[in-house]
């Protein structure tokens, strides 16, 4: 199988790295400058095309499409326009233009599609999944905090597209991925109602924090996200009708307190696992035009968070 990707930064890398020790598809790197960076040595094994005319050529089966998010839709009209089945990484884009078109592309081609939130394969999460399904879930509490300065040690992040709110940074689509995961565990959004801003000096023009509150129609949840504090947190805190439930996603616990007991059960909270994890579904499904989170399941959820975010601007 051939693979192509565009955009070969940190989560383009991690993905390509994964490929490259696990599987033995040939994979090629759309590089539109020749002056580009040289690859590190573990990704050596990539060839560089330059031109859309070679993409043609090489026939690629699978786009890996891991560019800056403003790129996404372009980079995947394109593909989808050549029959290349499509991994778009989170989130979909930072506006829906010609998202409909590309969807109608999709929908004609009857393309494999899927949208990247790997913490789908968290093992926190995926035992959530199952055991909050036969609950009476009274209400959810949501915290990702964080220091955006830190994400990327070695990196000077005021020139990354995090912080350009045209190029889709800021905390909304930066850490959709609570919002995902709220419709993966809890049900579909309803509404998004809340407020966010600018409060600190790190984020451009984009918002660096935000609190909302969540109707999904079996449960409402209270959101906060923030990339502008020095409190790295990710936790989900839920309160049923025979007990509390607090799970942290850092540590890779679970939480369980009832009027009479206390106990934490712990699981193996490996960031890169979750990646290897979705990697491994892609592939198993990769004839599988309806799997999950493609783009048209992604697309309803990405549509939502726009919407809230289109709103308060």
């Amino acid at each position: 199988m051939k693979i192509i990707f565009f955009g070969l930064g940190s989560i383009g890398s991690r993905h390509a790295r994964i490929l490259l020790e696990e599987y033995a598809h040939d994979v090629f790197a759309y590089r539109s400058h020749r002056a580009d960076k040289e690859l590190d040595y573990d990704l050596a094994k990539i060839n560089e095309v330059h031109t859309w005319n070679e993409v043609e050529e090489i026939k690629p089966d699978v786009a890996f499409i891991t560019n800056p998010t403003f790129l996404h839709i372009e980079t995947a009209m394109k593909c989808a326009s050549l029959g290349i089945k499509l991994f778009i990484e989170k989130p979909v884009d930072c506006s829906t233009r010609n998202l409909d078109v590309l969807l109608e592309e999709v929908r004609k081609r009857r393309l494999v599609t899927y949208v990247a939130y790997n913490l789908r394969f968290h093992p926190v999460i995926n035992f959530l999944r199952e055991y909050v399904q036969s609950k009476r879930i009274n209400h959810v509490s949501i915290c990702n905090s964080s220091y955006l300065p830190n994400w990327r040690l070695g990196q000077d992040y005021t020139k990354s597209y995090s912080v350009s709110k045209e190029k889709g940074g800021g905390v909304i689509l930066e850490l959709s991925h609570e919002f995902d995961y709220i419709e993966y565990l809890f049900g579909s959004i309803e509404s998004i109602n809340g407020v966010f801003d600018k409060v600190s000096d790190i984020a451009g023009d984009c918002e660096d924090f935000l609190d909302a509150a969540i109707n999904t129609g079996r449960t409402y949840v209270n959101l906060h996200l923030n990339f502008c504090s020095f409190l790295t947190e990710r936790t989900i805190k839920i309160d049923c009708d025979e007990q509390f439930i607090s799970a942290d996603l850092i540590n890779g616990e679970v939480r369980f307190v009832t009027a009479q007991s206390d106990t934490v059960e712990k699981y193996e909270a490996d960031r890169n696992e979750t990646f290897r994890k979705q990697i491994r579904y892609f592939f198993d499904n990769v004839d599988n035009d309806r799997m999950m989170n493609n783009l048209f399941e992604a697309s309803s959820l990405f549509r939502k968070i726009l919407k809230f975010r289109n709103r308060l601007q």
